[in-house]
């Protein structure tokens, strides 16, 4: 079991690192995309703890068995001399281990009793507030209604009044509910249809149920500083998305749905299975603020983006295992390849294959009906086969001259007939020119990359500049924070006609950043046009690169087809001279 939780620790930790840097490579995801990133990352602890059996992937190089020597001549004493003399001796004492499974079982196990209670305890303060609240008022629930209808939620839980709730949040899973607080009822018109749209949007998305598995990834890895990370950022990416969600629905204005979190306030300690709008700490409040300055409607190629990343991270999600090929699977991958050219190296003398006793059982381990063979012209070398064919080519070469060597019927062959070899260049020549073409394409690929690196390069630097506006609106936001809470405190008229003028001069202050950062927002913009051109020149390539590779295909089977009827017409017509 402790292995289990081991591998699981392990695996959660470097799917958490991915994702972090995938949401560093991709800094225009949306917060909808990072938020199922994270708890896609709380899904693989679950995953990989459940999920005991790995899938294994077999692309590790295979083993190679090389059998034990059955002679001990010239190696010191025989096997029964060497068993005599360990017999003779006394026994070492095994080590003493000791087992330190059961005290790690119990401490994780006393951890999550612990972590278990506190939410427990929090659960049952949820369903005191939920039996002992009041229905809210017609006027309420009508607006909720109406909220819900905008953002297209077929089914509007009930509204209630609670003195036990901080802030106005959701919960139970099956019947949730929307409690609010008595003070609530006092919010303006405008404020109340925004909070009542961030909270319905929490369960338009599901994430009551969502939440449920970061919850519990929380839970049983709580000594894990991944897990906790992972469900942490999972629970604000999805306030941030409803925060989205709220201006897109209502076209609310950023400054009026930041000072209604502000005014909501900071509410420590809430449940992780009830998402709530008001901010659970003062830093998680200025980032919800700083980000309501992003664009909330992204273009398509982020969206495309966003559903690639989210598509590989849902793939990553079930375990793998890195295992070795066989060495069965190894042979027709080498005998079947496509035939490369590979610049041929200085000749050496050729030698019989007799003194090799490594050659024969080789030879006699590939299937007859392979082809292998290896054209050799000038410093190009043509093969379709092994590397050691290469090398055997290569001793039976002499002075450079074009020869063909292939493997036959358990033989080897040498070709030097120039009507034959003209013919191997004929037969290959398709192939070449195919190759050719894919390397042209492949250029103007690579000149489209460039371009596209440039235009990135360009909008990295205007997002930089986008985030220097932004850490100074992050620091505007922990300022106005510090004021509401001045404000929270009941000040005297003094203190607050000053709050009032510091509030005043922020505002401005966030506006002035505002401009600055719509003006980048234009600039940026400027770049899709462009780069979403050189994605369609980019896929007209792809799609060219696709059918030269069919094209290389039915070329390459066509010459391995027309390589071995020559072949079979050399040895017919004693062209081929066997190697001995």
């Amino acid at each position: 079991m402790i292995s289990v939780f081991a591998r699981a620790a392990l695996d959660g930790a470097v799917f958490a690192a991915l994702v972090w840097l995938t949401i560093r490579a991709f800094p225009r995801l949306t917060a909808s995309a990072r938020a199922m990133l994270w708890w896609a990352a709380t899904a693989k602890f679950l995953v990989a703890l459940a999920w005991v059996a790995p899938v294994p992937v077999a692309v590790l190089p295979a083993a190679t068995y090389v059998p034990a020597a059955a002679s001990s001549i010239g190696m010191g004493p025989s096997r029964q001399e060497a068993v005599k003399t360990e017999s003779s001796s006394p026994p070492a004492s095994p080590p003493v281990e000791r087992d330190w499974t059961p005290l790690l079982a119990a401490v994780w196990a006393f951890g999550v009793c612990v972590s278990l209670t506190s939410n427990t305890a929090r659960w049952l303060r949820r369903r005191h507030a939920v039996r002992s609240s009041s229905r809210a008022d017609a006027a309420l629930v009508q607006t909720a209604r109406e909220v819900g209808a905008i953002i297209g939620l077929e089914r509007v839980p009930d509204i209630r009044v609670s003195a036990w709730a901080d802030s106005p949040c959701i919960t139970g899973i099956r019947r949730p509910v929307v409690l609010v607080p008595p003070r609530f009822t006092s919010m303006s018109a405008e404020q109340q249809r925004m909070t009542l749209c961030h909270e319905l949007a929490h369960i338009k998305r599901g994430d009551l149920w969502l939440g449920l598995a970061p919850a519990l990834a929380e839970r049983l890895f709580f000594f894990h500083p991944c897990a906790r990370l992972a469900a942490r950022e999972y629970a604000f990416w999805r306030e941030v998305a409803c925060d989205a969600a709220v201006l897109a629905a209502l076209d609310a204005s950023p400054q009026t749905y930041g000072r209604l979190l502000l005014d909501l306030g900071v509410s420590p300690g809430r449940a992780p299975l009830a998402p709530a709008g008001a901010a659970w700490s003062f830093s998680s409040m200025k980032r919800r603020i700083v980000m309501l300055r992003h664009p909330s409607t992204p273009s398509v190629g982020v969206r495309v983006m966003a559903v690639a990343v989210l598509a590989v991270a849902a793939a990553g999600l079930a375990p793998f295992r890195l295992v070795a090929r066989s060495s069965e699977a190894m042979i027709p991958r080498l005998n079947e390849a496509t035939p490369l050219a590979v610049p041929a190296a200085q000749s050496t003398p050729a030698r019989p294959l007799a003194d090799r006793s490594d050659a024969e059982p080789e030879l006699q381990s590939s299937p007859d009906r392979e082809l292998r063979f290896v054209y050799m012209r000038g410093e190009q070398t043509t093969m379709s086969g092994s590397t050691r064919d290469i090398e055997r080519a290569r001793r039976a070469r002499t002075s450079g001259e074009p020869l063909l060597w292939f493997y036959k019927d358990g033989k080897e062959y040498i070709v030097r007939d120039p009507a034959i070899l003209e013919e191997v260049s004929r037969i290959w020549g398709p192939v070449n020119r195919v190759g050719d073409e894919q390397g042209k394409v492949g250029e103007k690929q690579g000149a489209i990359g460039a371009r596209q690196g440039a235009l990135g390069a360009k909008q990295g630097e205007i997002g930089a500049q986008q985030g220097a506006i932004g850490e100074r609106q992050s620091a505007i936001g922990a300022r106005q924070a510090a004021l509401a809470s001045r404000q929270a405190a009941r000040p005297s008229d003094s203190e607050q006609a000053e709050i009032n003028r510091q509030m005043r001069a922020l505002d401005d202050d966030m506006r002035a950043l505002d401009r600055e950062m719509r003006v980048l927002n234009d600039k940026m913009r400027e770049f899709d046009k462009p780069m979403e051109d050189l994605g369609r020149d980019m896929d007209v390539l792809g799609r060219e690169m696709d059918a030269l590779g069919r094209k290389m295909e039915a070329a390459s089977r066509k010459a391995h087809d027309d390589m071995r009827a020559l072949l079979d017409r050399a040895l017919a017509t004693g062209a081929a001279q066997p190697v001995r």
